[in-house]
């Protein structure tokens, strides 16, 4: 797995240290798993091929259910040549409060000429004083797509729990043939005035991006205007707190608001219809999601 960042287990000897790698490559007709390896407690759940078309979804499963201070959680992902992975989580992710220590969690996904990676964990929540550190960095190959995103919950919304004490910082890198396309990185601590400000999150507990890029052939501008004129139009008839930007060739959506559903709803249905757009392909919502 070229381009994929390495670790040592000796330099994180001070952590709880967990890693999963994945490998899928496309094989008589549809795509297959053909390298999984795991350290710690983090695995694949479950395989499933529920479209005609053999996109293989992927569960991943870290059964501590959430990052204490002290872990250091690493996913490394990579897709071959026409392979197109949908990979989701079975529920919510947490970082915990913390003991003092700070936690980690590092995501890298590559992926290669004419394959797609969907990228779709369920939503994370942000304990109060929490010292969570998160690093996405996602190398496409120069006729690669990429459709994800990042949801975070501050606090747990069911006690009224506000982030009053602790860290977040969060870094999104999004390359193509080491070309960098998008650098967005998030940094604040608890009881921070941008939480509160106009300028900031205004008093909202959810935030999320959405991230895709588009097949090589749907790059031109023609298409581009299309497509964010059409996802608009569908922002528009959901009436949610969406905006949707074009960076260069890269859609970037994101949300904020108090209901994690309402974000979770819109960016399915923004999904959906770039599926439909690209790959003409149906919307297929992970099975986990229905139970």
């Amino acid at each position: 797995m070229n381009r994929i960042q390495q670790f040592s287990q000796t330099s994180l000897a001070p952590f709880w240290y967990a890693k999963l790698e994945l490998g899928f490559c496309f094989k008589n007709s549809r795509t297959i798993m053909n390298h999984r390896k795991h350290y710690g407690p983090v695995r694949v759940q479950k395989m499933l091929w529920p479209e005609k078309t053999g996109v293989c979804h992927a569960i991943i499963v870290h059964p501590p259910a959430g990052i204490a201070g002290g872990d250091h959680l690493t996913f490394q992902i990579e897709t071959e040549h026409q392979a197109h992975a949908v990979i989701t989580t079975p529920g919510a992710g947490k970082w915990y409060r913390t003991n003092g220590k700070q936690a980690f969690q590092h995501i890298y996904l590559n992926v290669k000429n004419e394959s797609i990676v969907e990228w779709m964990p369920q939503e994370t929540m942000l304990f109060d004083g929490a010292l969570a550190h998160s690093e996405t960095h996602i190398h496409l190959d120069q006729t690669a797509s990429f459709i994800g995103w990042d949801m975070l919950v501050l606090g747990r919304q069911a006690r009224a729990e506000s982030f009053v004490e602790g860290s977040y910082y969060n870094q999104f890198k999004l390359w193509r043939e080491n070309k960098l396309l998008v650098a967005d990185t998030l940094y604040f601590e608890g009881g921070d005035r941008w939480l509160s400000s106009c300028l900031g999150m205004n008093n909202q507990a959810v935030m999320a991006s959405f991230w895709a890029v588009p097949p090589e052939k749907f790059r031109a501008s023609f298409y581009l205007e299309q497509h964010v004129e059409l996802i608009r139009e569908l922002i528009m008839r959901m009436d949610v707190s969406v905006t949707l930007t074009l960076l260069e060739d890269v859609f970037c959506a994101r949300f904020l608001g108090n209901d994690v559903r309402r974000c979770h709803d819109a960016f399915a249905a923004i999904r959906a219809r770039l599926r439909r757009y690209w790959f003409d392909l149906d919307e297929e919502f992970p099975r986990i999601w229905k139970t």
